[in-house]
């Protein structure tokens, strides 16, 4: 009778455990919600917090048994979560949504070094691969739009863009590996199905990092004969790695202008590294600095082949350099030391699973060399697993050290939610007051924004909106003070059009001019920073500085033609034969060219999110 109770707990607990890792998959590949501005990202985050809360109230509850890895594994995780908090508060102040996504990450690394032990690995491995070919079906019937009306032309599936949709595709792509050793030939044609299925669907999508990984993956693999029994010769050997180097060479041309952009990235982010290279420049700071460093770069080489291929960035396109760059040697040498650690514990005791953990492991450390995996909780989920499969956890025996931990796990869970709930409410209360400015209602929704300031002034985003609202309103002294905050967290060539803008209407031209050329350097592809520019020496009496500029536009390389460039380019045209003909300044010219459309395009990121940025400006 007693073991048939044990039994029976167990079960309990395996179901338990198998449920919540599996809403909480399902919560960050799938959930999006109209009712936050970036619909496809936000709702995941929040739904990964309220579902790691409610796990660690019901595991601090429930179940009696306390796994804690190795304690090599929790110093740099747990040194990585203290120098980053506690720098960002000490510099900026205390930030909710840092410290809530700190917790409820480190509240994950616990959960799923305990869902190992309890839940059968088979199991955990199976519900993501079932998930993930779900994922990929659903990412393919809306290309077309065989499932939903859309106008994304890439393969994104339930998120923002091709990279978030790819990065959980190929982290998972080596846990379909583990079931082609089972002893069922229905689940191997599965599995080698599903495998397909995922690569093909991550070849289709055309993200180059995403193939890379793949490709990297199938051969650490294919090569791995212990595992395969298969017996691979030199020449074969030697054959396959240059089929797959060949190929993935390719994929430099299959997007050469794309390539070459991230190249320049990553000039302008060695240069903001060897500013601090030891101690960094702080959490969230390279959207904050970046483009600053960008508009150096191009103002210093104003030759540059990649000059036309600038735009606003707000990444890297590479992982380890973000780190290094808000975090210094630091924040290197915790990743670096993660990795030796886990290797270690891998050849320590070999096998299968931990083998294909580190695959799972490889495709994300090669994904984050040109992409960027870990902004979606999806990866962070994988990455955990991934952790707590490859190092082993022991069971503590100590009865007052396991009741000690459930108390202080249930309590810090009901503090997670508890915080999540007012930044919830303030994300959603935002996305309301900014559709109801683009109906017309901007001046009734201003004091919105100043409460919200608690909880979202730290946002970058939203305070370059509340900024473009006050411009909108006529209100440029305010937007001003406005953008004094949003340039400590988010500063690109649109907050510098603004500022420009608002200088320009206060009669502070030099100001103006130095923000309309900034934002050229920033972008120097880009019409709109020059035509403004232009704007403002006719409209002060500087002609023949705007003739000469005026030259510059005619002459300036098209990158995508447009019918705004068209318009630009005849208004310049005309400004010249106007002073060519009569030697005298000319009057004050209101070319109708908007530098941006004052409802389709905030109203167009707002509810499309097609790119990073979430509102333009008026």
């Amino acid at each position: 009778m007693i073991k048939r109770k044990e039994t029976m707990k167990v079960i309990i607990n395996r179901l338990i455990a198998g449920i919540l890792f599996g809403i909480l998959c399902c919560v960050t590949l799938f959930v999006t919600s109209r009712h936050f501005v970036n619909q496809e990202i936000t709702p995941k985050w929040f739904g990964l917090i309220t579902g790691v809360g409610i796990v660690g109230i019901i595991s601090g509850i429930f179940h009696r048994s306390l796994y804690i890895p190795l304690k090599s594994v929790w110093i740099p995780m747990l040194l990585c979560y203290f120098l980053i908090v506690l720098r960002d508060c000490l510099v900026s102040g205390f930030n909710y949504q840092l410290i809530t996504q700190a917790v409820c990450l480190l509240l994950l690394f616990f959960f799923s070094q305990q869902m190992t032990v309890i839940f059968p690995i088979k199991y955990i491995l199976g519900i993501t691969v079932v998930l993930m070919a779900i994922l990929a079906c659903y990412g393919v019937l809306n290309y077309p739009g065989l499932l939903l009306s859309t106008k994304h032309v890439r393969l994104t599936g339930s998120f923002d863009n091709p990279a978030g949709f790819t990065a959980a595709l190929v982290c998972v792509l080596p846990f379909t590996f583990y079931f082609f050793r089972n002893t069922s030939r229905t689940v191997k044609y599965i599995a080698v199905f599903i495998t397909v299925l995922l690569f093909s669907v991550i070849v289709l999508s055309q993200a180059r990092a995403a193939i890379i990984a793949g490709f990297a993956v199938i051969l650490c693999y294919l090569l791995c004969g212990n595992y395969l029994g298969i017996k691979w010769k030199n020449w074969m050997k030697i054959l396959l790695v240059c089929i797959i180097a060949a190929s993935m060479t390719g994929l430099y041309f299959l997007k050469k202008d794309s390539a070459d952009g991230r190249i320049s990235v990553w000039q302008s982010t060695w240069d903001m590294i060897r500013d601090k290279p030891f101690t960094g420049h702080g959490y969230g700071t390279f959207n904050a600095k970046y483009m600053l460093y960008q508009a150096e770069y191009f103002e210093t080489h104003p030759d540059s082949k990649y000059a036309d291929l600038a735009d606003n960035v707000l990444h890297p396109f590479n992982e380890y350099l973000l780190v290094w760059a808000e975090h210094g040697i630091i924040g290197m040498a915790c990743i670096a030391l993660l990795c030796y650690l886990l290797i270690r514990c891998y050849f320590r005791e070999p096998s299968y699973i931990r083998f294909i953990a580190l695959l799972s492991m490889l495709s994300l450390a090669v994904l984050s060399c040109f992409s960027y995996p870990f902004k979606y909780p999806f990866t962070w989920l994988i990455a955990f697993l991934n952790i707590a499969l490859i190092c082993p956890s022991g069971k503590v025996s100590s009865r007052s050290t396991v009741n000690a931990t459930r108390t202080g796990l249930v309590l810090i869970a009901i503090a997670l939610l508890i915080t999540v709930v007012p930044l919830m409410n303030a994300e959603i209360r935002w996305n309301i007051i900014a559709k109801q400015s683009l109906a017309g209602r901007t001046r009734e929704v201003l004091p919105e924004y100043d409460r919200l300031y608690k909880y979202l002034g730290k946002n970058g985003l939203f305070l370059y909106n509340h900024a473009a609202e006050l411009h909108e309103v006529k209100g440029y002294a305010k937007s001003l003070s406005v953008f004094e905050r949003c340039v400590r967290y988010y500063n690109d060539m649109d907050v510098q059009m603004l500022l420009a803008y608002n200088y320009k209407e206060l009669g502070r031209y030099d100001e103006a001019e130095k923000h309309f050329k900034l934002a050229a350097s920033m972008c120097p592809g880009r019409f709109i920073p020059l035509y403004q520019l232009t704007e403002l020496y006719t409209a002060i009496g500087r002609t023949d500085e705007a003739r000469m500029l005026a030259q510059q536009i005619i002459d300036k390389k098209v990158k995508i033609p447009s019918a705004t460039i068209h318009a630009i380019r005849q208004k310049m045209q005309e400004l010249i034969d106007r002073e060519e003909k009569i030697n005298v300044p000319a009057p004050e010219s209101r070319m109708n060219v908007e530098p941006f459309n004052k409802t389709q395009s905030r109203q167009g990121h707002l509810l499309e999110n097609e790119t990073p940025k979430e509102l333009l400006p008026p």
